[in-house]
């Protein structure tokens, strides 16, 4: 790696921090980027300074190493922790074998202990960021891990189907693939074309290093999987392992998008199926997973979208043209308005070709008026109040096909500028209820982002999403302004020892209460509480 690589250290000794930083030269690869005595400051300047690494010692106040390393690696898992440790601490340590903590500095720390613990810091991190960035090295563990076979059946048998499966399955599994064993989701990824330059050999470099990338990954946290390019985007088939599995590849996705982000500079964004079983429902899950995606784009509800997260639309069968009107009802939900104006054109043209048109006109209308009234009720929206009259009345004043195209055009992008408003709605909706649930337990100990969106049946990633897009914040920082305002009143108006105040606000630690009030309000609660007595 070219730069530096960016370290915090976390310790409560100031002289154990000061001679640590004191070696960290130029030369040594590593910059200091900040230092805290506690982990909770410390969880602060990891947001504030993106750094590689985390040096930490292990016992420390308020949470230990232990608990700021869980802390990490759920809430920035492309930083990386190293432990402080002494001789005697090595039994309460093996717990961070299971938290991938990639060195130890055991103290008393020397001189000597410190170079050479930061040459063996900077070889494993470098080996690692090699690992991540030398597309050619990806390109290779591809070719060699993924063998071609597996992934033309798989495209094949999504776009044949019935027709292709039964030779094919018997082949796969003979090569040890199967989907019949247990559950498995599939997700699609696509990647974001920021550069409009870029040539077809670029992006597909770009397609397999996000794949190779998320590939590693999901190996790390052991989950089986299948992967394949197909069309423009990426397939994942991941199987089911473990309790609350849903809930845990949720973070295992969030992971990806975040590292993917940090080390290429890549953004994608995954549409994620219901949970299926066998080959022979692989195409429903795509196409789940593809409807999923579509709202990714449209409904802007973050990287990762769970098709068992949306609204199920109401089922239409048309008569006429059925593959034209499903285009059209996919691009009136997921595509541009100019993807909707180019059908309706592409049906224009059509309809004027026709010579039986006026035997064709009302067969026409009728389909795609329910194209229109299909679409406002997946959106639940009252198609009369819309328009403002009866649907019938407005359609019977038409004398050409051109005044329904025209029609159908202007309601579908008005319904479109309406659900997005919607959109907005419902997304303030969400921050609200947890605003609202956050102000009402507030004073349990243990409440968390998980808690809170197990209650409102959403993901971590998307109430994160939420939180920063619509109050500039954090949930932590905001669950901390709840419990120091009710402090602050607390203190104002009872007589309450500033022990049970900290219980009251949901502290079980009365001292680091103390210590996150003054941080908030620069005073500490017994000092404001004595000016008040002035």
């Amino acid at each position: 790696m070219d730069e530096q690589y960016r370290m915090i250290l976390v310790d409560d000794e100031d002289e154990v921090r000061g001679r640590i930083n004191s070696k960290i030269t130029p030369e040594s690869g590593f910059v200091v980027v900040g230092s805290a005595g506690n982990g909770y400051d410390a969880v602060e300047l990891i947001e504030k300074t993106a750094p590689h690494i985390v040096l930490t010692d292990i016992k420390m106040p308020y949470i230990d190493g232990i608990e700021l390393t869980r802390i990490i690696k759920r809430d920035y898992p492309t930083v990386k922790v190293a432990f402080i440790t002494g001789y005697d601490e090595f039994e309460y340590a093996r717990e961070a074998v299971d938290l991938h903590i990639v060195s130890y500095l055991t103290k008393p720390v020397s001189q000597e202990d410190i170079t050479s613990f930061l040459i063996r810091l900077k070889q494993e991190l470098d080996t690692e960021y090699e690992q991540k960035y030398d597309i050619e090295k990806l390109r290779s563990r591809y070719e060699q891990h993924i063998p071609m076979i597996i992934e033309n059946f798989f495209s094949s048998y999504l776009i044949t189907g019935r027709r292709y499966y039964d030779e094919g399955r018997d082949n796969l599994r003979s090569y040890g693939v199967t989907l019949d064993d247990t559950r498995y989701l599939l997700s699609y990824v696509k990647i974001e074309q920021e550069q409009h330059t870029d040539d077809v050999k670029q992006r597909e470099e770009r397609k397999v290093s996000v794949r190779t990338t998320m590939q590693s990954t999901l190996e790390r946290y052991g989950y089986g999987h299948y992967s394949f390019l197909f069309l423009d985007g990426i397939v994942f088939i991941i199987k089911e392992s473990g309790e609350e599995f849903m809930k845990k590849i949720d973070q295992v996705l969030y992971e990806m998008v975040k590292i993917l982000q940090r080390f290429l500079s890549v953004s994608i964004s995954i549409g994620v199926s219901r949970l299926h079983r066998e080959f022979s429902s692989l195409q429903d899950a795509y196409h789940e997973a593809e409807i999923a995606l579509g709202y990714s784009a449209f409904l802007n509800t973050g990287r990762i979208v769970y098709i068992n997260q949306l609204q199920k639309d109401t089922t239409t069968v048309l008569s006429l043209a059925e593959h034209d009107i499903q285009r059209l009802e996919y691009a009136a939900k997921f595509g541009t308005d100019d993807d909707v104006r180019t059908h309706i054109d592409s049906l224009r043209r059509s309809t004027h070709s026709d010579q039986q048109i006026i035997t064709n006109y009302r067969l026409y209308t009728i389909n795609l008026v329910n194209v229109v009234v299909s679409f406002a009720e997946s959106m639940k929206v009252d198609l009369q109040e819309v328009l403002n009259g009866d649907i019938l009345e407005i359609i019977s004043r038409f004398r050409h096909v051109d005044q329904l195209y025209d029609w159908v055009l202007s309601t579908i992008l008005l319904l479109r500028e309406q659900n997005e408003a919607a959109r907005k709605d419902n997304s303030q909706r969400y921050i609200d209820a947890a605003a609202a649930y956050m102000q009402e337990n507030y004073q349990d100990f243990t409440i968390s982002m998980e808690q809170v969106c197990d209650d409102l049946g959403i993901s971590i990633s998307y109430l994160s999403l939420l939180f920063r897009k619509h109050m500039k914040t954090t949930f932590v920082k905001y669950l901390t302004s709840i419990r120091m305002e009710k402090a602050h009143e607390l203190l104002r108006f009872t007589g309450d020892r500033i022990i049970e105040i900290a219980q009251s606000c949901g502290y079980r630690d009365v001292y680091y209460f103390s210590h996150s009030f003054k941080k908030y309000y620069g005073v500490s609660p017994r000092n404001y509480r004595e000016t008040l007595d002035t």
